[in-house]
């Protein structure tokens, strides 16, 4: 018997041909597009629920988010409600149109390609600041109601 080293007995590994690159970047990219479909597939089943993020609304300089952001839900949806109080010498309304927001109107942010729902932001002066109240889904009337 002749001795043989594991060396010539395995052989080499094969080098990708380009067919083999294409059919693994394929797989890859469609791992992420339908991983993309499942997420966005949650988000329809769990809107009812889903309270908006909080972190939607940044205050600007000087103006203070007060208080932890509460979260009310209703039987079609869940709101987040925080209050924005103005800098020392600032007005609500000034701080509101500083914002982008309006108290006539709500205001639209998203879709974003992460969360494809819309977010309504409705703004409401207070004795205190101005209450934002964040929804996924938009009222049938276009003010908070108190």
């Amino acid at each position: 018997m002749t001795r043989q080293h594991h060396a010539d007995i395995a052989e080499a590994p094969r080098p990708l041909s380009a067919m083999d690159r294409r059919f693994i970047s394929w797989t890859i990219a469609m791992m992420f597009v339908f991983g993309y479909v499942i997420w966005q597939l949650v988000g329809v089943a769990t809107v009812k629920d889903a309270a908006p993020p909080s972190w939607l609304i940044s205050a600007p300089s000087g103006a203070v988010i007060a208080g932890e952001p509460r979260t009310t839900h209703q039987p079609y949806r869940a709101t987040t409600s925080l209050t924005v109080r103005p800098a020392d010498g600032g007005t609500n309304e000034a701080l509101i149109t500083e914002m982008g927001l309006s108290e006539d109107e709500p205001t639209q942010i998203g879709p974003t390609p992460l969360d494809w729902r819309p977010v309504w932001v409705y703004a409401r002066p207070t004795n205190d600041g101005f209450e934002v109240r964040l929804v996924y889904l938009r009222d049938a009337q276009d003010t908070i109601t108190p």
